[in-house]
């Protein structure tokens, strides 16, 4: 009799256990909130940038690529802790989604530098150098676009690992 009160006692232990371990998964699935929250943070103070910088409000656009940095520095760490769960979790689809995820955050920060960097010398009216910083701050957008869509291309293609989540 005490034999099998120890036993159900253990299975109870055991049970409770493995409901309260989060697999790496499921902590990437955690982490995807965090990420976007910040992704789109990030583009909204990138977009006012770009816009203050073309009506020429260059305070305005240097305080928001400031914040785009921040926004886009917290969701590339979230996206490194959910990138190196893919890697424990030894699944070569998470891995490649999360390493275009981080691919994407990178071409961001690269972006928002560019423009941060040629917004000093528009006010010091030098144009033909500010030009060609925001001609690799567009082409960082367009490899974060690239990055964007490979990730979806991923969800697409393995909609049974992916909550389909409004981006």
């Amino acid at each position: 009799m005490d034999n099998k009160i120890i036993i159900v006692g253990i299975i109870i232990l055991i049970t409770f256990l493995s409901g309260c371990i989060q697999s790496d998964i499921s902590k990437i699935d955690g982490l995807s909130s965090s990420i976007n929250f910040h992704l789109k943070n990030g583009d909204v103070y990138l977009n006012n940038a770009t816009y203050d910088t073309n009506k020429a409000i260059y305070n305005y656009a240097l305080t928001n690529c400031e914040n785009a940095t921040s926004e886009f520095k917290k969701a590339r760490k979230f996206a490194f802790e959910g990138f190196t769960y893919a890697q424990n979790s030894n699944n070569t689809i998470y891995i490649n989604y999360m390493q275009s995820v981080l691919d994407e955050i990178d071409a961001k920060l690269n972006a928002t530098n560019e423009l941060k960097t040629a917004i000093p010398l528009l006010i010091n009216n030098n144009t033909i150098d500010a030009n060609n910083h925001i001609g690799n701050a567009n082409g960082f957008i367009e490899k974060a676009t690239g990055f964007y869509s490979q990730r979806n291309a991923i969800i697409r293609q393995n909609p049974d690992k992916f909550k389909i989540i409004n981006n």
